[in-house]
């Protein structure tokens, strides 16, 4: 054999296998990594210019209106009905490879994809462990930034609204949270039980964000919550020691928020910074978004991150509808490590004093701790807010929620907005709770129907509401019909 051939048979043999797989968002390739021991096997994948690390077993993601028949993949149940996502198993074990040989079949009798499961690092977004516990960030000062004791005036929130806290797990039987939990949900080991795990480094990430959500307040210990009156759903997401969670989780998650009934989502998690929004997690949270809460919504709320970066257009937090939350110090200065970009709604503070899970079985000593920070306490403050605002106007839409924490947000000092009011360090600037709430006693502004006259003319009409628009425009072809 010529020497030339035999070189490129062995290149041939020595290659890595690349497999190839579609769902909503595209096309994805993986080429194998070296086993790590999980006994799951490791890939490197890529889509368009990112590419990450993700584990895979037996599982596939199959998103389709109906679960279908798949040629050597077993269904196994469904995920989120109204999302359309299932879990099959594939029946030789290898999950990547059965997704590669099932692309064909997207497109076909409503399959929009089939991907396998794949496992990913989740991270919380408290502070990065290069940063010190700085003395400014002791005490809960941020309710003086953030117009919280103005806006209790108006509102301590209703136990009517409910605040699902995904991350992972609280302590559940904390003085300040025992009596704010509704029963939550554990997605990693598919059980009732989302309580954290004791003697865990950074343990206590749930329960400080559960904490700064809704604590119970004015009971005489700890601290007291953004919303007071506001209850929790606790899900636990985050696995513990770091390790790694499928997608399916993920998209378990919002599926018991959208079951559930709670009206908002705080999210201080994430994924590495090259790592795209998975395609099951984008379906779960859009149907979240745009079907909770019987039509009008349920309020997404994420942190941007703590990578001193820039949000990915293709990443968790700029999923349309989400409310993307930075941070800023005490004097309202953007934190070093806050993620920014296009999609960052608004900024709140980091740095607070907030719970930790009861004793030695916590990242402190005590039921309390002044370490942390990140994007993660930003965002627990944020849903707290928005639950004063669903407990003033419990009609309001998701959208609608989002639009008025733009609206409202106090200008940053060092921020530079565009025409449109936007700086991609600050968003739409520093959340003000009290002029939200000040802003839902507002008229709605009127809206104008043009109306085609006799003479070919506009006219308009001037209404208050969509109902009073209607009332004008039969009285505009009444007097017309008259006329005529």
């Amino acid at each position: 054999m010529k020497p030339l051939l035999v070189s490129l048979l062995l290149m041939h043999a020595a290659a890595p296998e690349t497999r190839c797989f579609v769902d909503p968002l595209g096309r994805h390739c993986a080429s194998p990594l070296e086993s790590n021991g999980s006994g799951r096997t490791r890939w490197l994948v890529t889509h368009g210019e990112r590419s990450f690390e993700a584990e895979v077993a037996d599982q596939l993601l199959v998103d389709a209106a109906t679960p279908p028949t798949l040629p050597g993949a077993t269904f196994v149940r469904t995920i989120f009905p109204a999302a359309g996502l299932h879990l099959y198993r594939a029946e030789g074990g290898d999950g990547m490879r059965a997704a590669a040989q099932l692309a064909a079949f997207v497109g076909r009798d409503g399959v929009r994809g089939i991907s396998p499961d794949l496992w990913l690092e989740h991270r919380r977004f408290d502070f990065p462990q290069t940063n010190p516990n700085d003395t400014l960030f002791g005490g809960q000062w941020y309710f003086d930034n953030i117009r919280a004791k103005a806006a209790w005036k108006q509102t301590i929130g209703s136990p009517s609204v409910e605040i699902a806290v995904i991350d992972d797990g609280c302590d559940l039987q904390h003085v300040d949270l025992r009596d704010k939990l509704l029963p939550g949900r554990d997605v990693v080991d598919q059980d009732d039980d989302p309580s954290f795990t004791p003697n865990e480094p950074g343990n206590g990430h749930g329960t400080a964000c559960a904490g700064l959500v809704a604590a119970s307040t004015n009971n005489g210990t700890g601290i007291a919550g953004v919303c007071p009156e506001c209850r929790m759903r606790c899900v636990k997401l985050i696995a513990p020691r770091g390790a790694m969670v499928p997608i399916s989780a993920d998209a378990d998650a919002f599926s018991f928020v959208f079951s559930s009934g709670a009206q908002i989502a705080s999210n201080s998690w994430g994924f590495g910074p090259n790592v795209p929004a998975p395609a099951a997690l984008v379906a779960a949270m859009t149907t979240v978004i745009r079907e909770g809460r019987e039509g009008k919504g349920t309020v997404v709320v994420f942190a941007s991150g703590n990578d001193d970066g820039v949000i990915g257009a293709d990443q968790v937090a700029a999923v349309e509808g989400v409310i993307a939350v930075g941070s800023v110090n005490l004097f309202d200065e953007l934190t070093p490590y806050s993620n920014r970009g296009p999609s960052l709604a608004l900024v709140a503070p980091a740095g607070t004093v907030t719970l930790d899970p009861t004793g030695t079985e916590g990242s402190d000593p005590g039921d309390t701790t002044t370490s942390f920070g990140g994007t993660s306490s930003a965002c627990p403050i944020v849903a707290g807010a928005v639950g004063l605002m669903l407990s003033k106007k419990p009609e309001l839409t998701a959208a609608e929620v989002k639009d008025i924490l733009q609206r409202t947000a106090r200008r940053a000092p060092f921020a530079k907005p565009d025409d449109a009011g936007h700086d991609d360090r600050y968003g739409h600037g520093v959340l003000n709770i009290d002029a939200a709430l000040t802003a839902l006693d507002a008229p709605p502004e009127p809206v104008t129907i043009p109306v085609a006259t006799l003479d070919g003319r506009a006219a308009g009409c001037g209404c208050s509401s969509l109902e009073l628009a209607g009332v004008c425009l039969a009285l505009l072809l009444l007097r017309r019909r008259h006329l005529a």
